[in-house]
């Protein structure tokens, strides 16, 4: 007798092996088109059935995690729906758009999952904005309802006094607390404030009100709740990190297509590598930054993974939040990534980070220097330990790459564990990105032209996450989308790069807005070769009297265990400008000038987290540079007055 169910299993197996060889003998190309055909046919909806498609098998796993409090993914979604009855009740309808003023708390992940239901926009602003530019952002929104966080509303409460806006829903770092009491207190009086002051708020203006009455105001809703959204429809309006621009950072207009490419990226059977469900991932970038909302929020979701959220923001607290939330994934600036390693290094703490298995620095290059001391903090924290138990951490430091205009994060994860290097230690530079394989990279030159592997010239991209535009201001749009010498239309990173044989992406430093006879990374890179006394070297240019021609400024760190003595000072410094002279020329190096940056105030840096070039470039050629030379057997440090007058003479290294 014929066993019906064997054959039919042979027969199922037999599909699934002939599936598997065709997709083994499909080109990258073909893979690419089937993933993105894909997204069209079985993803092209909203941000909210996105996330609840993935997660219909494990609504009973926790989503968020918040000082203490669990919250179940069935509980998340029951929230989303709960104030997408109140937004309805307001008077929101599709495309409208809200402004927000919020930190990282279950209260905005809510907003979030409310407004893609009705279909609307979120504008995600800081309050640390130029106040005027805060008044326009929420004039130019066409909303009956804001939201803002009660410790940010005294810095913009004439912005929320003077504007259009009906009904300001105020929000506090408190709501979701377990029972209304913060577990870690002591340890977050330090640095952030967790008192409540909504009603010091509603007492303030009127207009406001407080999250619970809020919720009430849709409670009895009986019509339409959910709008027909797809991936084309505008979602997101979140702003640059300003570390040029920064009262006043352009807007980014994203659509849903950013938010679930970058999901779909992620998944298992795309990336070819484990699932991130038992993970855990810390949002704690600034939400203005889509970096936060699209690679840390909305990435986590999508994968199923538990969200930690993280409304203290500061590089001083940074290694606290990662020992409250016990982090597997966390994405930050490496200002904030030096920082952590300063902390576990010299401050004389125990500190072991067990479940951190992916660290990430993202948004700006990451220098070798800086890349190894994060690593051996990494080692000393034992790293990983717990997620892949082995005698030694596993983990290294990885750099993630991409920008708010490209849709954040869009360079692979796993980065340093696939890499087919033995480790940072054997390279000249830090690791390469390998971008995902819908991701097109490119570097062209001032022509346009397309440069061959390991020449430096613009980094240029494209992708389903590329942005929509920057609002309101076409004139930067058109700068930013730009063509090559073919007429293909690219997105431009701003930043000069290269690309390695193997394809993978090496940052080398931001494309200044005026061209210079050479990129200040050429400065940088020449000074950081010695890495024994130099931590970090982030290199301007400003205007001197004293000279036709633009100056280098070269702001330095030391590395922290180095002799930081005068003398040890005097030489590690001499030795890079002979450096500078060896490698860029007398002319140039004439024209670079030092200063120090001390271990505990290092860079300043913008409200994103990354290094403040505007401010470096507003401190310009001030008293604390310097110029180290020999004079009469001597090395002096001389100041730029000295070094350019005539007394001096241009005095010549030897």
């Amino acid at each position: 007798m014929i066993n019906f169910d064997a054959v039919k299993k042979i027969a199922d197996l037999k599909v699934k092996l002939k599936s598997k060889i065709g997709k083994m003998k499909e080109s990258n190309e073909e893979f690419i088109a089937r993933v993105l055909d894909d997204l069209e046919k079985n993803h092209n909806h909203s941000w909210y059935q996105e996330l609840y498609v993935r997660n219909i098998d494990n609504l009973d796993d926790v989503a968020l995690k918040y000082r203490g409090s669990e919250v179940t993914y069935k509980e998340m979604f029951s929230k989303m729906r709960e104030y997408a009855m109140s937004l309805k009740n307001m008077g929101i309808e599709k495309g409208m758009e809200i402004p927000v003023c919020m930190s990282n708390t279950p209260e905005l992940v809510y907003l979030l999952g409310a407004a893609s239901i009705v279909g609307a926009k979120v504008n995600i602003f800081a309050n640390s904005f130029d106040p005027d530019y805060i008044k326009e952002i929420i004039a130019d929104c066409d909303t009956k309802v804001m939201f803002v966080e009660d410790g940010k509303y005294p810095k913009i409460a004439d912005a929320i006094r003077d504007c259009h806006v009906p009904h300001v829903v105020v929000t506090s770092l408190t709501d979701s607390l377990p029972n209304g009491i913060n577990p870690y207190q002591e340890v977050d009086a330090v640095h952030g404030s967790f008192k409540n002051t909504v009603s010091e708020v509603c007492a303030d203006n009127s207009k406001c009100m407080s999250i619970s009455d809020f919720v009430k105001a849709g409670r009895g809703y009986e019509g339409d709740l959910f709008a027909d959204c797809d991936l084309d429809d505008e979602f997101l309006i979140t702003y640059t990190s300003g570390s040029t621009h920064s009262s006043r950072p352009k807007a980014i207009v994203h659509a849903v297509r950013s938010l679930i490419t970058i999901g779909r990226c992620h998944d298992p059977d795309v990336q070819k590598t484990t699932s991130m469900k038992d993970f855990t991932i810390q949002a704690q970038v600034p939400t203005h930054s889509n970096t936060d909302i699209i690679s840390s929020i909305s990435d986590a979701l999508m994968q199923g993974s538990k969200l930690a959220l993280e409304p203290i923001y500061d590089k001083n607290f940074f290694i606290d939040t990662l020992l409250i939330n016990q982090p597997t994934y966390v994405v930050a600036t490496r200002s904030f990534w030096v920082q952590a390693a300063k902390d576990i290094l010299y401050s004389g703490r125990n500190i072991q980070l067990p479940n951190l298995l992916l660290a990430f620095a993202a948004g700006e290059p990451l220098e070798k220097n800086e890349e190894k001391l994060m690593n051996k903090a990494l080692r000393k924290a034992k790293a990983g330990k717990n997620v892949i138990p082995l005698p030694v951490s596993p983990v290294t430091m990885s750099v993630a790459g991409g920008d708010c205009e490209h849709g954040g994060i869009f360079w692979l994860l796993f980065r340093s564990l696939q890499s087919k290097t033995p480790g940072y230690a054997f390279k000249k530079e830090p690791h390469g990105m390998n971008p995902f394989q819908m991701v097109e990279v490119a570097v062209l030159d001032s022509d346009g032209n397309h440069l061959p592997a390991n020449q430096i010239g613009r980094l240029v991209a494209n992708s389903p996450c590329n942005m929509k535009m920057y609002k309101n201001n076409r004139e930067a749009t058109q700068k930013f989308f730009i063509q090559d010498a073919n007429g293909k239309t690219w997105g431009d990173c701003n930043v000069y790069g290269y690309l390695d044989e193997n394809g993978a992406i090496y940052m080398k430093g931001r494309i200044p807005d005026k061209e210079d006879e050479i990129p200040t990374f050429v400065v940088a890179d020449s000074i950081l070769r010695d890495t024994k006394n130099v931590l970090s070297c982030e290199v301007v240019t400003t205007e001197c009297e004293d000279c036709d021609e633009p100056v280098y400024v070269a702001h330095i760190e030391l590395q922290p265990d180095v002799d930081k003595s005068v003398d040890a000072t005097m030489k590690a410094l001499v030795s890079s400008d002979l450096r500078c002279v060896s490698e860029l020329g007398e002319d140039v190096s004439d024209r670079v000038f030092f200063r120090l940056h001390h271990f505990a105030d290092s860079y300043p840096l913008t409200g994103s987290g990354k290094r403040d070039f505007h401010s470096l470039k507003e401190e310009g050629l001030s008293e604390k540079c310097f110029k180290p030379v020999y004079r009469n057997g001597e090395v002096l440090f001389l100041s730029p007055e000295q070094y350019f007058s005539r007394d001096s003479a241009k005095v010549k290294q030897k």
